[in-house]
């Protein structure tokens, strides 16, 4: 049974975290706010908030990959991409980056367009598609960041060289 002190001691830890998430909830909302006005669409800001097709470190496919790429772009953004395909098929893919939020939406938008793809179909996406993709109305990704389409396309890109050159 937990004394007084001990129940009193995790109150006062829960009460700490909680105030740690509020102030992180600030934080994302100013962060979106941000997004909103510099012109992410609503697809664009999820895609960044949640970083949707990220790899963790527990990620299995982190070491079940079949083929790995990465490109660095003049910026310095470095994307990698990890895909598993089963024949010619992406059957899983996701990224990781060390990249601005235009590198992580960039990153997650491609992986989103790929997954069930057929290798060579996904070889010919361009920096255009992944902007497309991205588009709602009159927001996407902001012009100054369409750079980091071509990152995600070059990691795509030397991924599938890679898989193609052991195969």
């Amino acid at each position: 049974m937990q004394s007084q002190n001990d129940l009193e001691e995790q109150l006062e830890e829960c009460k700490q975290k909680l105030q740690e998430l509020e102030r992180l909830k600030l934080v994302e909302e100013s962060v979106t706010v941000g997004l909103r006005e510099e012109g992410f669409s609503e697809k664009a800001i999820e895609l960044f908030r949640y970083r949707k097709n990220f790899l963790t470190q527990q990620d299995p496919l982190k070491d079940e990959a079949d083929a790995i790429g990465s490109f660095t772009g003049a910026c310095g953004d470095q994307i990698t991409t990890y895909l598993k395909l089963r024949g010619d098929s992406i059957d899983d893919a996701k990224y990781t980056t060390d990249g601005c939020p235009g590198a992580v939406t960039s990153a997650s938008a491609l992986i989103e367009m790929v997954k069930g793809k057929n290798i060579n179909e996904a070889a010919k996406l361009v920096v255009k598609d992944v902007i497309e993709f991205l588009k709602e109305g009159s927001t996407g990704l902001p012009r100054n960041m369409w750079d980091c389409c071509g990152i995600a396309i070059g990691a795509l890109r030397q991924a599938i060289n890679n898989y193609r050159r052991t195969s």
